[in-house]
C-alpha cells in the first residue's frame, strides 16, 4: 500500500467515526443539559447541601494545586472536614478559628479567636435555582 493510499483510508476512518460519535456526542450534551436543570436533579441538589453539616477548628489552611486565585483555597478542620472556601475568606481566617454550618441550614459561620463573627450564605446560587424551579411548576 502507497502512502497516499493509506492517507485515504485514515480520512474514510475519520469521515466514519465523525458519523458514528457527533449524534452521540450531541444526545449526550442535551441529555446532560435537560437532566441537569431537572426539578429533581435540582431539588436533590439543593436538599443535600442543605441539610449537610459540620463544626470544626481550623488545624491548617492551604491553596491546593500551588497558589493563585482561581485554585481551591481550603481549611481543614480537626473534625476530619475540608471546606473550601473564597480567596478573600481564605485570606482571614487563621489556625485556631473556628467555622460551623448547621443542618437544614445554608448559613456558614465562621468565628474568629478575637470574638468577630462572619456569616456566609453558602447556597444561594443553589437556593435560588430551587425556588425558580419552585416558581415555574
Amino acid at each position: 500500500m502507497n502512502p497516499e493510499e493509506e492517507v485515504e483510508g485514515y480520512d474514510k476512518g475519520i469521515k466514519i467515526a465523525k458519523r458514528i460519535f457527533m449524534p452521540i456526542f450531541f444526545l449526550t450534551v442535551v441529555g446532560a443539559y435537560f437532566v441537569g436543570n431537572s426539578m429533581g436533579y435540582i431539588e436533590k441538589e439543593y436538599k443535600e447541601a442543605n441539610e449537610y453539616g459540620f463544626s470544626g477548628v481550623i488545624y491548617e489552611k492551604k491553596i491546593e494545586g500551588g497558589e493563585g486565585d482561581r485554585l481551591p483555597h481550603c481549611l481543614f478542620l480537626n473534625s476530619g472536614v475540608r471546606w473550601q472556601v473564597s480567596t478573600e475568606l481564605y485570606g482571614k481566617m487563621e489556625i485556631g478559628d473556628s467555622v460551623v454550618k448547621k443542618s437544614k441550614s445554608d448559613s456558614v459561620y465562621y468565628y474568629k479567636k478575637g470574638g468577630q463573627i462572619i456569616i456566609e450564605d453558602q447556597n444561594l446560587d443553589l437556593r435560588n435555582r430551587y425556588l425558580e424551579k419552585l416558581k415555574e411548576k
